[in-house]
């Protein structure tokens, strides 16, 4: 195949470093982990404590929520949507993924030995394993930049966007790599695939994936949450009626600390962290799939949705959580603490919760019947409730005015994050 002067330039834009974000601030110190890593309370608590994990906004009634451990550097709410920049990018992306496994198919068929099929697999492996390196670099620049002030909100998320977009073509990086491998005699390649696989568990994520959709113009905007500090990232949102969040703890992963963690132990200690989620179980899953990295990962599906939690067997800590909660059906997520107020008949309820939490607004008339009205937290425009009055969205981080109008009737309360006793 030849390359054109035209394509030659594309290739060299879609360099790693296509998507880096440079912080000018240095790294902030790391803060070590807490001698007792989960700090469980009798009341809800706020996502701002310093505690590693608390009950969320349903009280003992809900499962857990790791949190940063200690207060963010900062925390913002932004909506992302159409970035053409950024989807170029990503496009970008995609193109240098289909060249580079087309490179290697060429170099597997010129290759006139097993042994030298080998090797450039194993080549092959290491560029991968390069890009995952310098992906990561990214990350922690941006998160840096962002948390020091040095990039806005919008920029801090269309680049988690777009790293959560080169994970996806790195994922079938790995796959290719792994497949040719099964072709050539006495030689396969599953831990290593797998144990790069357990590399990227810290740079991706469900609400990352909605952003990067978003930014594509795949998906509507959203509002987001997000929260940064030394310890790591937490990014919420709601989706097709369900709460998700996802939090990454990096002062809890250590890959070079071996440990003496099996499955059975890892899974007793996420059961222990997370035991309203055990109770309430209606399945379970544990495994070990990501090679030589010592993650253990757990499922667990509850009434009120699914928690998916990462364990570090050598920290012996829970370093990543992913949390999906219904907030309707049967067995929605309990509502947390209310705070309401009424004027010309039209009666505004907040139920409270943690910063970037699930945060109930139902709207009624002098009878008690819902409402529609349009929302507003701190001057923001959220929603507008349903038929049902009610709205679900994100919880603010500092007391914050919430409004709701309907037919030229504005009713305000103050709701603040539920802080610990």
């Amino acid at each position: 195949m030849r390359f054109t002067p035209v394509m030659l330039a594309l290739l060299l834009a879609l360099s790693p470093g296509a998507v880096a974000v440079q912080a000018t601030a240095p790294t902030a110190p790391a803060s070590a982990p807490n001698t007792s890593p989960f700090a469980s309370t009798e009341s809800a608590v706020s996502g701002q404590t310093g505690s590693d994990t608390v009950q969320s906004s349903g009280g003992e009634n809900t499962t857990n929520v790791l949190t940063l451990g200690t207060s963010p550097a900062r925390t913002a709410f932004d909506s992302p949507s159409l970035a053409l920049g950024s989807s170029l990018t990503m496009d970008r992306g995609e193109f240098r993924t289909k060249l580079t496994v087309k490179s290697l198919d060429r170099q597997l068929q010129t290759a006139n030995s097993a042994e030298k099929k080998k090797q450039a697999l194993n080549r092959f492996r290491y560029r991968i394993e390069n890009r995952i390196i310098s992906l990561k670099a990214n990350e922690q620049q941006a998160t840096r930049a962002f948390s020091n002030g040095t990039i806005s909100k919008s920029e801090y998320t269309r680049t988690l966007g777009s790293i959560d977009a080169e994970v996806a073509d790195i994922q079938k990086l790995i796959t290719a790599m792994r497949t040719r491998a099964n072709s050539v005699p006495r030689f396969e390649m599953e831990t290593e695939a797998n144990t790069l696989r357990g590399k990227l568990t810290t740079v991706e994520g469900p609400v990352r994936n909605r952003i990067a959709a978003a930014i594509r113009g795949q998906k509507s905007a959203t509002q987001v949450y997000v929260a940064t500090g030394p310890s790591g990232i937490v990014l919420s949102t709601i989706i097709d009626g369900k709460y998700v969040r996802e939090i990454v703890r990096h002062d809890r992963r250590n890959p070079a600390v071996s440990g003496n963690s099996t499955m059975g132990s890892a899974r007793k200690s996420i059961v222990n962290e997370y035991s309203w989620a055990f109770e309430h179980r209606k399945s379970t899953a544990t495994n070990a799939l990501y090679g030589t990295n010592n993650i253990y990962r757990m499922q667990m599906r509850h009434t009120h949705g699914k928690l998916v939690i990462y364990y570090d067997g050598g920290t012996e800590s829970v370093f990543r959580e992913m949390q999906y909660k219904q907030l309707n059906g049967q067995t929605p997520l309990p509502t947390g603490p209310s705070v309401s107020n009424t004027s010309e008949n039209v009666t505004l309820t907040v139920n409270r919760t943690f910063a970037g939490g699930p945060l109930r607004v139902k709207l009624t008339n002098a009878t008690g019947a819902p409402v529609q009205g349009d929302v507003t937290i701190a001057g923001d425009p959220v929603g507008r409730t349903n038929s049902d009055g009610v709205l679900w969205t994100l919880g603010p981080a500092e007391p914050s005015r919430v409004s709701a109008t309907y037919d030229f009737t504005t009713v305000n309360v103050t709701a603040a994050p539920v802080e610990s006793s």
